[in-house]
């Protein structure tokens, strides 16, 4: 019944791992502009935020899944209603990472316009993470959407349902003689 939990738990845990380098990187960098240049990125604050939410999310999102995933187990009943939660702050945290990622790589698409040394290394460091965490999010997102679909597959009342007898087939018309 459960089938897909343990794998959006294991892209839960890479996805906050990837939120703790990411929050680190984007902080040395505003640290670094702010303290040498007087300046800091928009974006790399953004991405700061972005990271910062992913990791009060993801603790709260898997918390959520795994104690309903235990219930699942013992009922055996089929309704999974945390999935609308999840699904609904997954959505705003792909969406963040998305923008994060997309706006970062437009502004530093490679070495040549982030620069040398350290900090053009940097640099492409919180682009390439970024796109990790969009990337593993998205998976997550996929398999969130596959339990959601086993799971209305096995229950008599699908979850876009409004009453059972939404679902009931048709009765039979016999076929004209001929």
């Amino acid at each position: 019944m459960s089938s897909y939990v343990f794998p959006r738990a294991v892209l839960y845990s890479f996805i906050w791992t990837v939120s703790v380098v990411e929050l680190g990187l984007t902080g040395y960098r505003v640290h670094h502009t702010k303290s040498t240049a007087g300046f800091y990125d928009p974006i790399v604050v953004e991405l700061i935020v972005t990271a910062a939410l992913t990791l009060i999310w993801l603790p709260a999102s898997v918390f959520m899944h795994l104690m309903k995933a235990r219930e699942l187990g013992a009922a055996g009943n089929t309704g999974y209603a945390p999935l609308h939660g999840e699904t609904g702050g997954n959505f705003i945290l792909w969406v963040l990472w998305i923008v994060g990622a997309a706006f970062s790589t437009h502004k530093w698409p490679n070495s040549a316009l982030a620069g040398t040394g350290k900090s053009g290394h940097i640099l492409l460091s919180i682009v390439a993470f970024a796109w990790l965490a969009f990337i593993a999010l998205t998976l997550a997102k996929i398999f969130t959407a596959m339990q959601y679909a086993a799971l209305s597959a096995v229950s008599t009342t699908p979850a876009s349902a409004s009453t059972p007898a939404a679902h009931e087939k048709p009765a039979e018309t016999a076929a004209p003689a001929s």
